[in-house]
């Protein structure tokens, strides 16, 4: 019972990591920016942002041996990307295969 419980607790453990990173580049990435920054943009942001890099974990689907960090680089490069980035990407790769 304790192993489980422990695993358990690894995985959510690295989640939070996960998005802390996405958090924390967003946060960057607002604070970079020229726009003017509300208690709400900012929030929103932050949460889309740690979201994405949470999703990173869907890597180990395809990879089950990546390392944390190389999970984490992943995390980072999603969450660099943002919503826009991954839609313009998801964008190219149905108009890639369609066309």
């Amino acid at each position: 019972m304790p192993e489980r419980f422990l695993a358990w607790y690894e995985q959510i453990a690295q989640a939070l990591l996960f998005a802390v990173v996405g958090l924390l580049i967003g946060m960057g990435q607002l604070l970079a920016s020229g726009e003017v920054l509300t208690w709400r943009i900012i929030i929103g942001r932050s949460l889309s942002t740690g979201g994405i890099a949470m999703a990173a974990g869907a890597v180990l689907v395809w990879v089950p041996e990546l390392p944390l960090l190389g999970q984490l680089g992943v995390a980072a490069g999603l969450a660099s990307l943002g919503t826009s980035g991954l839609e313009k990407l998801f964008q190219r790769m149905v108009q890639g295969r369609a066309g």
